[in-house]
Parts: C-alpha cells; sequence; structure tokens
C-alpha cells in the first residue's frame, strides 16, 4: 500500500501522492465487506509500519531504506484513512472488538495464523534479529508477500464490498501493489 522503489521516479511518486490522497470519509452505503477491508488495512498497514521503522537500523541497502521511510509515511496515511472510514461507519477498528470475525490474526487454538501476506510472529522476530544485506533480502521478501496479501484484500472487496469511496480506493491500490511488487522484486534481483 504505498510506492514504489525503484524505476521511474514519476510512477514512485504518483503512488506515493496516491496514498497520501486516501479520503478519510467514506459516505454512502457500506456492508460487511467494506468494514472488513478497512479493518484489515489497519492489522496490515501497521505491520509494514513495524518492519519499516526497523530500516533505519538493521538495512545495507540505500534503496531499501528510502523504500522503508516511503512506506512508513504511506502505511500511516492509509491507517488513518481506514481509521476514519470505521468512524465514519461507527464501528470498531479491529473485527475482535467488534466480534464480527472478520481478519482476526489469531487462531482459535492459540495458534499463529496470519492474514494473507502478513508476516507470522515467528518471521517478524526472525527479521527484527536480521542485519546488512540478510535484512535487505528478508524485508523485500516480506514486503512482496504483504503487497500479494493486498492485492488478494483488495479484490475481496471490489467483489463483495459496497462502498464507492472504499471500491475506487481499493482499485488505485491494487494498481500500485502489482507496480510496487515489479519494482520489489526487480531490487531483490539486485542484492
Amino acid at each position: 500500500m504505498s510506492d514504489g522503489t525503484s524505476g521511474s521516479p514519476s510512477a514512485s511518486t504518483a503512488a506515493h501522492e496516491g496514498a497520501m490522497a486516501m479520503p478519510t470519509t467514506a459516505p454512502g452505503a457500506f456492508n460487511d465487506a467494506d468494514v472488513a477491508y478497512a479493518q484489515g488495512m489497519i492489522a496490515h498497514c501497521t505491520q509494514l509500519v513495524e518492519m519499516s521503522g526497523l530500516a533505519p537500523d538493521r538495512a545495507s541497502n540505500q534503496e531499501v531504506k528510502d523504500l522503508a521511510s516511503r512506506t512508513m509515511t504511506d502505511e500511516e496515511a492509509e491507517i488513518a484513512a481506514a481509521r476514519g472510514w470505521l468512524r465514519h461507519w461507527n464501528r470498531p477498528e479491529s473485527a475482535a472488538e467488534g466480534g464480527m470475525g472478520g481478519m482476526d490474526m489469531g487462531g482459535d487454538d492459540g495458534s499463529d495464523m496470519k492474514m494473507a501476506g502478513s508476516m507470522s510472529e515467528a518471521d517478524l522476530e526472525k527479521l527484527k534479529t536480521a542485519e546488512g544485506v540478510a535484512f535487505d533480502r528478508a524485508f523485500l521478501k516480506a514486503m512482496i508477500e504483504h503487497r500479494n496479501g493486498e492485492i488478494e484484500m483488495t479484490r475481496g472487496v471490489l467483489g463483495d464490498g459496497r462502498n464507492a469511496t472504499v471500491k475506487q480506493q481499493a482499485v488505485m491500490m491494487a494498481a500500485m501493489q502489482e507496480d510496487e511488487v515489479q519494482s520489489l522484486t526487480r531490487l531483490l534481483a539486485k542484492l
């Protein structure tokens, strides 16, 4: 849910500006799919902010550091937008708060289930201990998985959602994520 890492500056800038321009209200009809998407965005984006916060001290590649910085900014804007939508709809920020099921990340048996593309706690702990090129590679691989998970979430709300604002943002986000996966894959291949 952020911008590309390398390649054309105009694509990177357009993606960054797109994330920053997300509306914080979503007037009109909505349904459980819209709510689950917004709640899932908060969970996904929060983990990306945490991952990106590790890069300044652990990454060795400047492009990875720059990506992490842009990602933090973009993900914080997306969290704000999703929280705004949920406030506008008078819905909780997480499925657990509202008892709606949705995109809960913990299994009923206490297992460490994860929503599509998010890191397990064990993988996140490994990332927290990695440094240098090992961090760069692990970070990029995790970002690719996150972006692919977000594309999957986006497709879900496009198929099942009702709110026009959310669907419009989902179309934009899917295109951005697909572009970013390509950029991340190219950067990973350079390391």
